[in-house]
């Protein structure tokens, strides 16, 4: 229906489906025209009571209005407000247009070609430039979103174990609770074996080279018409010098004639005995090859109890076995019997007792710290009877066999100073059944004629209790408190020979073959 008359300066224009007035304002609605508020019809923001909304107004309760806010035939809407842009006269496609409030679902409804008004979404009214979505922005955002989150998982997550995350990244964790020990030349050493299997297979790699195998025949005996097969032999040794020197027990090869040292490379070599010392049980043998893998040799003065020591040896003929453990303890006397020599026995001072698996076929091998130096050569097993390891082994000490060996090499011999006597050691048990003055010492069982114990005055029965002010209280000690000592020096003894104590100063002289002490 009309509402007034057309401005000469909007004639003819319309506004979304109205008319205007002069500069857009509302003309009076004839008399008996609704009023705004009133009756079925509301402005714009406005809803009746039961009235249906559109984006183009309201229409009365009951009607509704033509999609896109249009008037029905015949009527017109009202004007929009003040200062809303105008458009071209319109009209409405069968179907009507479709709604602007809200974009429609992916897809649409209802008819029209795809992407057209029925068939996609609405596209953004004219001259509006389509809002950018800033994908680039996002991306870069949750990518530092990422790297943030990761450094936070990464701090804490080491918190949980109970480890500090600065340990971690300083790389410390592996060194957490491992026991160096920094010995006179300032070289550091590991005291527990902390670092297990990867320290082993390093010092294995570095060692194994160096260890030989030595195969040993011994002379044919004949027995009433028969001959007897000589007897074979199986040992450890290590390749002292790049020139052919080689250590071993001496045990190894004492009664051999023929003597085969095979190589890590496998190569065989021919090799003959240089020199032996008896008394600590070490040989050196020679083979004629030059260029040989060498060990690095280490010292035993400061050794540690429980510091990391691996055994390398033949066990068995297994060649190149490696076993590890630790130093159980030090300046052990041992003493044994050899039964290769008649049942003599020989005493072994100061050696190194360790749990690392020593069986026969390791005598003359390598005892390496944790740096892979030669720290002693493996020689005695307490077997406990079964013949295998009990986890009691002995090793000579690399200063006591750096000696010899040197003695050897360059004399052909070792000299040892003696006192000139026998003896056993005293326990309590025995000094309770003889009446003895003490229960600790050496008893003098032999006295050797024109020794050096004869011309000092000491006599069979007497019991040695001190060595220059150090106690004596076994025979064991009696022999290495003598051995470490030079031929020619003089000592002073401390003896009991029944209630009495005495003393009496004797000069050491060079040991006879044949002599115990």
């Amino acid at each position: 229906m009309r509402w007034g008359k057309r401005s000469s300066q909007n004639a003819g224009k319309t506004f979304g489906g109205e008319r205007v007035g002069a500069a857009g304002a509302k003309p009076s609605p004839p008399p008996g025209a609704p009023v705004a508020g009133q009756g079925k019809t509301s402005d714009v923001g406005g809803t009746p009571p039961g009235g249906v909304t559109s984006q183009g107004g309201r229409m009365p309760s009951g009607e509704t209005a033509p999609l896109g806010g249009m008037a029905p035939p015949g009527e017109t809407m009202p004007p929009p407000p003040p200062g809303t842009p105008t458009a071209g006269p319109k009209t409405t496609p069968p179907g009507g247009y479709p709604s602007q409030v809200g974009p429609r679902p992916p897809g649409g409804t209802g008819a029209g070609p795809p992407g057209g008004p029925m068939g996609g979404q609405v596209p953004p009214p004219p001259g509006q430039a389509k809002r950018k979505t800033g994908g680039g922005m996002n991306f870069l955002f949750s990518l530092m979103g990422a790297v943030v989150g990761a450094l936070i998982i990464l701090l804490l997550l080491p918190w949980a174990f109970g480890v500090s995350p600065v340990d971690l990244m300083r790389g410390e964790l592996s060194r957490k609770g491992e026991i160096r020990v920094t010995d006179k030349r300032g070289t550091e050493q590991v005291i527990s074996p902390q670092e297990g299997a990867v320290s082993v297979a390093n010092i294995a790699s570095r060692v194994t080279p160096s260890i030989v195998n030595i195969d040993t025949k011994g002379r044919s005996q004949q027995v009433f018409l028969f001959e007897l097969a000589p007897e074979e032999a199986l040992g450890s040794g290590v390749i002292y010098r790049e020139d052919g020197y080689i250590l071993t027990n001496n045990h190894v090869v004492s009664n051999a004639e023929d003597i085969t040292v095979t190589l890590a490379s496998g190569e065989k070599l021919d090799a003959e005995v240089v020199g032996a010392d008896i008394d600590n049980d070490i040989a050196v043998i020679k083979v004629d090859k030059k260029g040989l893998p060498a060990i690095e040799v280490g010292d035993s003065a400061d050794l540690v109890v429980g510091e990391l020591v691996v055994a390398v040896g033949s066990p068995f003929g297994f060649e190149q076995s490696v076993t590890a453990g630790i130093i159980s303890a030090l300046n052990r006397n041992v003493t044994v019997q050899d039964p290769l020599s008649g049942g003599s026995s020989t005493t072994l001072t100061g050696v190194i007792q360790t749990d690392a698996a020593v069986n026969p076929g390791n005598s003359g091998g390598a005892l390496c710290d944790s740096t892979a130096r030669l720290i002693g050569i493996n020689a005695v097993i307490a077997t406990g009877g079964e013949g295998g390891s009990a986890g009691v082994g002995f090793a000579v000490p690399i200063d006591v066999v750096n000696s010899s060996a040197e003695q050897i090499i360059t004399e052909g011999k070792v000299t040892h100073p003696y006192m000139g006597v026998l003896g056993q050691s005293i326990s309590p048990e025995i000094a309770d059944r003889y009446s003895l003055s003490v229960t600790e010492g050496a008893y003098i069982t032999e006295v050797v004629n024109n020794g050096p114990a004869d011309k000092a005055g000491i006599e069979s029965g007497d019991i040695v209790v001190e060595i220059d002010g150090q106690e004596i209280t076994s025979m064991e000690e009696l022999i290495g408190a003598v051995r470490v000592q030079e031929v020619g020096e003089k000592v002073k003894v401390t003896y009991y020979r029944g209630e009495d104590k005495k003393s009496a100063e004797l000069t050491l002289e060079e040991k006879p073959t044949s002599s115990q002490q």
